[in-house]
C-alpha cells in the first residue's frame, strides 16, 4: 500500500455508494484509507467528511486540521446538543485529536494537506453554517495558535489531569465537558 503524502491527497468524500475506502482506491488506485471506527462511534456525518470541508477552504498542517475538527464537534455538542462527526477527539500531549484523522494523515508531518478534486459538501444548512462559524473564528490561526488555545480550555485540561506535558495519553475528552464549557463561554 501507497502511503498517503502531502502531494497525492485527493479529498475524496465519504458520503455516496462507495465506502470510504473504496472511493479512495477507486479514485487513486494505490491509496486505501479507512477509517478504523467502530459501529458504535455514531456520528452525523464522517470526520472525513469534516476534515475534506476544511481542506476545501485552504491547505493547511494536520495541526491545525485537528483542531479545526474539534472546534466543529465541540460546538455542535454546545449549541446543537448532538455529534456531528463520528469520532472522537483524545487529550494528546499536542491538544484534541481524533485518532482516526490522525492515522489518515500522520504521513504529512508538519507538511500543509491540500486538497486535489472535487468535494461535494453533505452536510445540512444548519450544519454548514456552524462549519462557517467554525472556520470564521478559529481558521485565521496557526495549528501552533490552536493548540496552545485548546491547552488553555478545561475540556483538554481535565482530560489530561495527572498526566505530564509530554505524556502520552489518549483519555477521550468528555462530550459533556466540550458542551458544558463551550456553552459557558457562548455570546449569545
Amino acid at each position: 500500500m501507497k502511503a498517503t503524502t502531502s502531494s497525492d491527497y485527493n479529498g475524496m468524500s465519504s458520503t455516496g455508494s462507495a465506502s470510504f475506502a473504496e472511493r479512495s482506491t477507486a479514485v487513486n488506485p494505490g491509496i486505501m484509507i479507512s477509517s478504523g471506527l467502530s459501529e458504535n462511534e455514531a456520528g452525523k456525518y464522517s470526520i472525513f467528511d469534516v476534515a475534506n470541508w476544511f481542506l476545501a477552504k485552504e491547505s493547511m498542517t494536520h495541526k491545525k486540521l485537528q483542531k479545526l475538527c474539534y472546534y466543529a464537534q465541540a460546538w455542535c455538542y454546545a449549541l446543537k446538543n448532538y455529534k456531528l462527526a463520528n469520532t472522537t477527539f483524545e487529550a494528546w500531549a499536542h491538544g484534541p485529536v481524533s485518532p482516526a484523522l490522525y492515522n489518515c494523515f500522520k504521513d504529512f508531518g508538519y507538511d500543509r494537506i491540500k486538497m486535489r478534486g472535487n468535494f461535494i459538501p453533505p452536510f445540512e444548512k444548519p450544519d454548514l453554517d456552524l462549519l462557517e462559524s467554525v472556520w470564521t473564528t478559529y481558521g485565521g490561526h496557526t495549528g501552533n495558535a490552536l493548540e496552545a488555545l485548546s491547552h488553555s480550555e478545561r475540556p483538554w485540561k481535565d482530560a489530561r489531569q495527572g498526566y505530564a506535558p509530554n505524556e502520552k495519553c489518549s483519555i477521550p475528552i468528555s462530550p459533556e465537558a466540550m458542551k458544558s464549557y463551550y456553552l459557558s463561554i457562548y455570546n449569545r
